[in-house]
């Protein structure tokens, strides 16, 4: 499974979101179903699938789909090459 499939599927188990409902716009605290509760999931689980630890500080800058993916690359994940 590519990375990127790993990171959706992340917000597809956590959120229980629809495949087309994960969208790369998504924002924390914009949905019903991406709470402080379920951002904290989220992170275990993107922990747990890519084998990382985010740092506390890291933790606060994931705020959106997007910086997800960045935080990520700067894990050393390679999210878009892959």
């Amino acid at each position: 499974m590519r990375n990127i499939e790993k990171y959706r599927n992340a917000f597809i188990n956590v959120l229980e979101l629809e495949e087309d409902e994960v969208v790369e716009n998504l924002v924390l605290a914009e949905s019903a179903e991406w709470d402080s509760i379920a951002h904290m999931a989220l992170i275990c689980e993107i922990e747990d699938a890519f084998d990382v630890s985010l740092d506390s500080e890291w933790m606060t800058e994931f705020n959106s789909y997007q910086s997800g993916i960045e935080l990520l690359e700067r894990s050393g994940v390679n999210m878009i090459n892959e």
